[in-house]
């Protein structure tokens, strides 16, 4: 039984919720094709992309791609299928190795265009660290504010007409081994294949990981891919139908770069979170707060830490994550909460962190 919260409660506060307000824009649906905005697109990819994409998309193909689930713990469908992803493409890189490339330790406090405010641990930014270019396309050619996507170049942004040609694109896309990422049904899920009769996707599914014995603690656990006929993609996909991908353009950083950005982020957690804190009692909108059970990246830096024999600051980091995994569990079965309930619950959370966040900034080594 998913003992997690789902995907669409937990990312109330997240991305999924600011993309709901596009339907509001009057493009979303690609009811109003722009010829102007799509032919900037297909220039800019003519650019910026390094791949030459067939003229014609293969019939049939399916990768070995699978997914990577914490037992128990709902809403990071973003992070299950793109750390399926990255272990497909570069098979060195573990789940906690991308975690620790996707910036764990940094707290987001509005102070630019770039960002939100709270937990900051992105896939995207893990992406581009490890040397692949993101983009996003949707049938909308009113983008979204950089916040919501700030590893991507707003020149990446690309506009399609309908979502039959995005679908047509996105086979080209994985005909030529990029592997795209849709907002299906309040999931973020990787395609990693199809057939004349639909897709496989990487999609959450408790059903495969959440068993017996398992919890927060518990390595990531594969899972398979699902199918989804063409019909069910168009009748689920997100609103403007956006989708993501990432194509290998340079070298990754080297870990004493990305440990050094961790450890300053680690640093400065500590006068963000206080900004968070203030955002979130002052009134500040909760569209443009991030999450707030942060148990990813908590417990993949306590593994990170006791791999190295560095035990004070692996368990500082082990009890970050045991208070998010309690704060999930006092949510019960039923999480729905009114605006208030979300922002007293938000504060409490992050405000009995606050203290373990600000001892593992002093202990990073």
């Amino acid at each position: 039984m998913e003992k997690g919260l789902p995907a669409k409660i937990l990312l109330i506060p997240g991305i999924l919720i600011v993309l709901i307000l596009v339907v509001y824009v009057g493009f979303g649906r690609g009811l109003i094709p722009s010829e102007a905005e799509y032919q900037k697109g297909q220039a800019r990819l003519a650019v910026a992309m390094k791949t030459k994409l067939p003229e014609t998309p293969l019939l049939e193909v399916k990768y070995p791609i699978q997914g990577y689930r914490i037992p128990g713990v709902g809403g990071f469908c973003w992070i299950e299928s793109s750390s399926g992803l990255i272990k497909y493409l570069e098979p060195d890189i573990d789940f906690d190795t991308f975690i620790f490339y996707g910036r764990p330790t940094l707290i987001v406090a509005g102070r630019d265009n770039n960002e939100r405010w709270g937990p900051g641990l992105s896939q995207a930014h893990a992406f581009v660290e490890l040397g692949y270019t993101a983009f996003r396309g949707s049938t909308n050619p009113t983008h979204l504010p950089q916040s919501v996507f700030p590893d991507i170049d707003p020149l990446n942004l690309i506009y399609f007409k309908t979502a039959q040609q995005e679908l047509d694109f996105i086979k080209k896309l994985v005909s030529a081994k990029i592997i795209p990422t849709i907002g299906y049904d309040g999931d973020f899920s990787t395609v990693v294949g199809y057939n004349k009769d639909g897709l496989w996707i990487v999609r959450s599914d408790p059903s495969q990981t959440d068993k017996e014995g398992r919890n927060f603690m518990t390595y990531p656990v594969p899972f398979e891919p699902t199918f989804i006929t063409y019909r069910e993609l168009f009748n689920n996909w997100g609103m403007d139908y956006q989708f993501f991908w990432y194509e290998k353009t340079g070298f990754r950083k080297p870990v004493s770069e990305i440990y050094a950005e961790n450890k300053k982020n680690a640093q400065e957690a500590v006068s963000n979170l206080k900004a968070v804190l203030d955002f979130l009692q002052s009134g500040g909108r909760l569209v443009d707060f991030t999450y707030e059970i942060d148990i990813p990246s908590s417990i993949s830096l306590y593994r990170y830490f006791t791999k190295r024999g560095n035990t004070d600051i692996a368990n500082i980091y082990l009890k970050i994550a045991e208070i998010y995994d309690f704060q999930r569990e006092s949510l019960g079965p039923d999480s729905r909460r009114s605006q208030s309930e979300a922002r007293k619950f938000y504060i409490e959370t992050l405000t009995k962190v606050q203290p373990l966040l600000e001892e593992a900034a002093t202990k990073w080594p």
